[in-house]
């Protein structure tokens, strides 16, 4: 039989994963005050909002203490991760399964600040680990550092068919709207800006800043579904008839993917628009009025524009 090369296919498993841990981290936290993601920075990603910060590494192997702390290629997983930060920050290990001899002797921490539960290392696994790591010259940060490192198994295997239902049922339960394949549609999303922002290479402190997906961004991804029920609400008073009104959803399906630089247009030009001044027929006219005037805006369809101008609309009526 013929050798076969699976270390692409290995590779690419792996990348999913990360991407995977990076969305599920998402989804339970991204409406937090000025919350933001940054993707292979200083660490396979990290989390920051409110003055939290957290460098997290992502495995999608089995792992131990001893491969934790495995340093025959150089620095140890463990060492890595722990040499970001300083002294305030929190560190995680994220990983598919750990080994049920070492999590036994862990202690359980069942409130996290961003997932849990967390596994810290016992006393015991503190004095093994610092053993371990005394040649290096940041033993001190590492040993203070160690009082918030963590352990976190996420709840899927490494396999997309696995992966998908947990993201979907996170999504559900933070009001994301899922149906009509929004929520695949959604994590797609998300999975093609964090390749996009992996992409960037860190030479500068601007390159730093280019990892970030911001808060916003994540907003714009998952709709709530308190959002689109509102733009079905808007839709359903106007005088449209039924066929116009099927369009105009069939286009709004569409938004995510293409007409990003024309919704933040209509949100540039309705900033200042009074949303309780009129009817909600009216309402869309006066801001197809306005909207019209950007040249790139006005080379749309109009059932385009109709859902661009009642999503922007509906999204507003969330700060009303």
């Amino acid at each position: 039989m013929s050798d076969f090369e699976n270390g692409g296919a290995f590779a690419i498993k792996g990348f999913n994963f990360q991407k995977a841990a990076i969305t599920f981290i998402a989804i339970k936290n991204f409406n937090k005050p000025d919350f933001h993601i940054l993707v292979e920075a200083r660490d396979d990603f990290e989390v920051k909002f409110n003055g939290y910060d957290a460098y997290i590494q992502v495995k999608s192997q089995k792992l131990s203490l001893n491969k934790l702390l495995n340093s025959k290629d150089g620095k140890s997983i463990l060492e890595k991760n722990l040499s970001n930060g300083n002294e305030n920050s929190h560190y995680k290990i994220f990983v598919k399964s750990f080994a049920e001899t070492d999590v036994k002797k862990m202690l359980l921490n069942s409130e996290g600040n961003i997932c849990d539960p967390l596994y810290s290392y016992s006393d015991e696994q503190k004095q093994t680990i610092l053993n371990k790591l005394k040649g290096s010259s940041d033993i001190k940060s590492f040993e203070k550092k160690l009082l918030s490192s963590y352990i976190y198994i996420l709840p899927f295997e490494d396999r997309l068919i696995d992966v998908i239902p947990v993201l979907l049922g996170q999504m559900a339960l933070k009001e994301i709207d899922v149906s009509q394949k929004r929520g695949q549609i959604a994590i797609n999303e998300l999975f093609t800006l964090i390749d996009q922002k992996s992409e960037y290479v860190v030479e500068s402190d601007e390159d730093y800043i280019k990892k970030k997906i911001l808060k916003e961004d994540l907003q714009e991804i998952f709709k709530l579904t308190s959002t689109l029920d509102f733009f079905d609400s808007i839709l359903s008073s106007t005088s449209y008839s039924v066929f116009w009104k099927k369009k105009i959803k069939q286009e709004q399906l569409k938004i995510i993917h293409a007409y990003i630089t024309e919704k933040e247009i209509a949100k540039r030009e309705l900033s200042n628009i009074d949303v309780l001044s009129t009817t909600e027929e009216e309402l869309i006219n006066i801001a197809m009025e306005k909207c019209n005037c950007d040249v790139t805006f006005n080379t749309l369809g109009e059932f385009t524009k109709k859902a661009i101008i009642i999503e922007v609309l509906a999204e507003m009526s969330e700060k009303v």
